[in-house]
């Protein structure tokens, strides 16, 4: 626990880095300004900001979270500093007992579990995604964790004592989550099916009908919203199909990963000093109503891929390895305004340091998950199944869509938690099949 509180500390400080101190709650970009100024002004969840309202865009938790915090802040910094005491005690109440899960024979085997956790809880790229609270990452990176760390807790035990708040808590992560980030339905959908398959199977019929009851209402009721403001029954946002749009086009690999995909539809048009000649796109000032634009820009990013099969799979080649195994921080060249902005050697070096280890858990979690598929016992396989159901599910949407190293950060960060674990049924079985283990020594102290 100590290694997650002084996490929480680094957090308090780099929001003085990375959130500047005029920003204020109302315009925290990435198209949620209006949202937040129309739930703070009691309009509700709207955004008129196109000659049109719009009703989905956005998904509703980060408006919602900073609405909740006008009532005692304007100030976009102090709201980051609420979500990360939130966020760390809420992380630290989810880690509580962990440690009982870790198998650790000798001091060699809690200095590996003590390392991959000071290697997640000190990162540099995830310390600065979870300071902010101007994005879904500043969010998803805690909430994901403790997903992460309640699925595996439970199915690393015994299922048929384990308390109906254990089973809760996963689901109840992944459909907060959900609300943040649409893609994040996936890993909603994974983590559910998991946890409510391990609740019918240990008999416990009851818990596993609440359960589903429980995993479907952030869904349902963002699929309600939708029918009701915009006669779409859809669990997903309607900027969806423009993000599909900018990783399937004619000019994605002129762009990506070189470059943000943001250019398709800004100004500037040099990527790494070389002029792209691209088309102006209008986004969702071209059209009448969300949903048209969210259809056309799908529609054409499903007949590009339709017309173009060879340039479809050589740009799902490069989306698959950037997103699985690139240790560089994509994009490489960032932009400000209409000019490019090199990222610094520092942030090169440590960034990309970070992840190419981040890229070996991610190897070691796969080769774990496979031969305990295959070897292990009932508690193994299970671990082993979610552990491809989340990074899996996590990392889906962004090879079939696009990313950028915020969202490989927190790949890497489930990838280590799930190593962590599967590094732990790996001992165990190692242990009990005829080399006598000492006593577990892991303290909880340390992590």
């Amino acid at each position: 626990m100590a290694l997650i509180a002084f996490m929480g500390l680094l957090k308090l400080v780099a929001i003085f880095v990375y959130v500047p101190g005029g920003w204020s709650i109302l315009e925290p970009g990435f198209q949620f300004d209006p949202y937040v100024q129309s739930l703070v002004e009691g309009r509700g969840f709207v955004s008129c900001d196109y000659g049109a309202c719009d009703h989905s865009s956005r998904m509703p938790g980060l408006p919602y979270f900073l609405w909740a915090t006008s009532a005692v802040t304007s100030s976009l910094r102090s709201a980051a500093v609420i979500k990360a005491i939130l966020l760390t005690l809420l992380v630290i109440f989810a880690c509580r007992g962990v440690e009982k899960s870790l198998v650790a024979p000798t001091r060699l085997h809690v200095a590996f579990y003590v390392a991959v956790a000071g290697f997640i809880l000190l990162a540099p790229n995830l310390i600065k995604h979870a300071a902010v609270a101007h994005y879904e990452e500043g969010y998803l990176l805690e909430i994901l964790a403790i997903a992460a760390v309640g699925a595996l807790t439970l199915l690393s035990g015994d299922l048929e004592r384990a308390g109906w708040n254990r089973y809760a808590a996963p689901i109840a992560a992944v459909s907060a989550a959900y609300l943040f980030k649409s893609s994040m339905i996936v890993v909603w959908a994974a983590t559910t099916a998991i946890v409510v398959y391990v609740a019918f199977a240990a008999g416990r019929k009851r818990l596993g009908s609440a359960l589903i009851v429980m995993a479907l209402a952030a869904p349902a009721s963002w699929l309600g919203h939708n029918y009701a403001t915009g006669h779409r029954l859809s669990p997903m946002s309607s900027y969806d199909g423009e993000n599909m749009f900018r990783g399937w086009n004619t000019h994605t690999l002129d762009i990506y990963p070189r470059c943000s995909l943001d250019m398709l539809f800004e100004p500037i048009r040099v990527c790494e000093g070389r002029a792209i000649d691209l088309p102006n796109e209008k986004g969702r000032s071209g059209f009448d109503s969300e949903w048209a634009w969210n259809d056309d820009y799908k529609k054409r990013a499903m007949d590009w891929i339709i017309e173009h099969p060879a340039a479809a799979l050589q740009a799902f080649g490069v989306k698959l390895y950037s997103v699985l195994l690139s240790p560089r921080l994509i994009p490489h060249t960032m932009t400000s305004g209409l000019e490019e902005k090199k990222r610094g050697a520092l942030e090169e070096w440590i960034g990309g340091g970070w992840l190419a280890v981040g890229r070996a858990l991610e190897l070691f979690g796969s080769g774990a998950s496979l031969y305990l598929l295959i070897c292990g016992d009932a508690p193994a396989r299970r671990v082993a199944i979610a552990s491809l159901f989340l990074t899996v599910g996590y990392a889906a949407p962004y090879v079939l869509g696009f990313g950028y190293e915020r969202h490989f950060s927190l790949f890497v960060m489930l990838a280590s938690i799930c190593a962590l674990f599967l590094f732990s049924h790996l001992v165990r079985l190692r242990y009990s099949r005829g080399v006598a283990p000492s006593r577990q020594v892991i303290a909880s102290g340390y992590v």
